[in-house]
């Protein structure tokens, strides 16, 4: 094997294992960053279209029967407030039903304590609450420290001249332990409670922000959706054909009995009316089915903004990187010249036997391409061990920039199977190429030193 071919298949090998490293780090923050979130989220929540969500028990109820659906829980979801004696932060209260809570997130296990029931509230004195770590300590309170939370939008107190007015509602709290979710935006703003006292503070009846689902397949959202939206408001066809004709039904008898028949506005008419006002509101939501009452999100919708700037991340990044497998297939473009050079008697020879340049185009970029794969599957092992040796290493980053503490990196076989299919190609576009320069060559002058 000549200096050139082994410069080629190291050149491919580096930059494919540099490929693969990279894209193991982008994938193991988008890993990362979803494992962290749904340990506080679930799957999927469901919402109400209007101000308040008090049916929220009957939902839940339905949502149970849905097949794919193995937990619901309600909650509320505020932000507001929160202050110690030494400082204040925004903050994001949640009230979290405890005896359901564990069947959509894994909340208690991010608990230092790993213990829920501490934060059961008996209706008298402090409510005591849960709040993250890294609040904890830019409030400076401990286990057992009073905070206040402050919320301007819920709370009805009498005005001046006796009406109802909004007004703040302010009260104390007692800390019981804190959430380490290792995600920094959480565990800077978190704060948790019993969902009976989320609504005793809020002032709002029985009524939650939403209902929390946790599916059996974090990946079919999408689908559950509509299968929620169904069973939650049944729709059909039929439905809408004998509600037209009970619509119309019962517009014709009321302007019979008021004596209206032969106006202008005639009964068929009306009802054409009517039936046209209606389809118009049941329609203008989504252009082709009725309004819902109710809307799904799911874990990526809510947090769409992160895992849309990952994705861009990931693909900018690996195109970037995707330059080195382009600069190490140019080496294979001269390693073909010199092997052509190398090897011009025996091309000639070839030649005058009766080989034509198209067989002698294939063999050369066999050659070639053989080169570039044995590249890239140095080039796999060696990304492989650079994550095994990333994932070794204690390497700490800053919680504050990155939300996370440590460089994840997470080894992804459909990663690795388009970093090594993707480099494949390049070497193989790099050796069509190459290979019609090399067989450029007169095979006269090789027929010339051969005598």
């Amino acid at each position: 094997m000549s200096a050139a071919t082994v410069v080629s298949i190291a050149g491919i090998a580096v930059g494919v294992a540099t490929l693969t490293a990279v894209m193991s780090v982008t994938g193991g923050f988008e890993d990362v960053f979803r494992d962290r979130i749904l340990g506080v989220y679930p799957h999927m929540v469901v919402m109400n279209r209007g101000d308040s969500f008090p049916e929220y028990q009957s939902v839940s109820e339905t949502l149970k029967r849905v097949p794919g659906v193995i937990g619901v829980a309600a909650s509320t979801y505020d932000e507001m407030m929160v202050s110690s004696d030494t400082g204040t932060s925004q903050a994001i209260v949640k009230g979290v039903d405890l005896e359901g809570i564990d069947r959509v997130s894994g909340l208690s296990s991010l608990l230092r304590g790993h213990d829920l029931s501490l934060l059961k509230w008996d209706g008298s004195g402090p409510v005591p609450v849960a709040i993250g770590c890294e609040l904890m300590s830019s409030l400076e309170v401990a286990p057992g420290g009073i905070i206040g939370l402050t919320t301007p939008i819920r709370g009805m107190g009498q005005g001046i001249s006796g009406g109802l007015v909004m007004t703040p509602r302010e009260a104390k709290f007692v800390v019981v332990d804190c959430v380490d979710s290792g995600f920094y935006d959480y565990d800077s703003k978190l704060v948790v409670m019993e969902l009976g006292a989320a609504q005793h503070f809020l002032d709002r009846g029985q009524i939650v922000r939403w209902v929390e689902v946790k599916l059996n397949d974090l990946f079919q959202t999408e689908s559950m959706k509509s299968e929620i939206l169904r069973a939650l408001q049944p729709y059909t066809i039929a439905g809408v054909a004998r509600d037209v004709i009970e619509l119309q039904k019962s517009v014709a008898g009321t302007f019979q009995a008021f004596g209206i028949g032969d106006g202008t506005l005639d009964p068929a008419s009306a009802s054409v009316m009517i039936q046209r006002a209606r389809r118009s509101l049941l329609y203008s939501d989504i252009g082709f089915g009725p309004v819902q009452n109710y809307r799904v999100l799911d874990w990526k919708d809510m947090n769409r903004n992160l895992f849309s700037a990952l994705r861009i991340q990931k693909v900018v990044i690996g195109l970037f990187f995707l330059i080195i497998v382009v600069v190490a297939a140019f080496n294979i473009v001269g390693t073909q010249l010199i092997v052509a050079r190398e090897r011009m008697k025996d091309i000639s020879t070839l030649v005058a036997l009766g080989a034509s340049r198209m067989q002698l185009w294939k063999v050369f970029v066999a050659h070639g391409f053989v080169m570039g794969c044995i590249g890239v599957l140095f080039g796999v092992g060696l990304g492989r061990a650079v994550v095994a040796v990333i994932n070794s290493i204690d390497f700490r980053l800053d919680a504050r920039v990155y939300m996370i503490s440590q460089l994840p990196a997470t080894l992804n076989w459909a990663d690795i199977a388009l970093v090594a299919f993707g480099s494949a190609a390049v070497v193989l576009l790099s050796c069509v190429f190459s290979s019609l320069r090399a067989i450029r060559i007169n095979p006269v002058d090789g027929l010339r030193r051969i005598v």
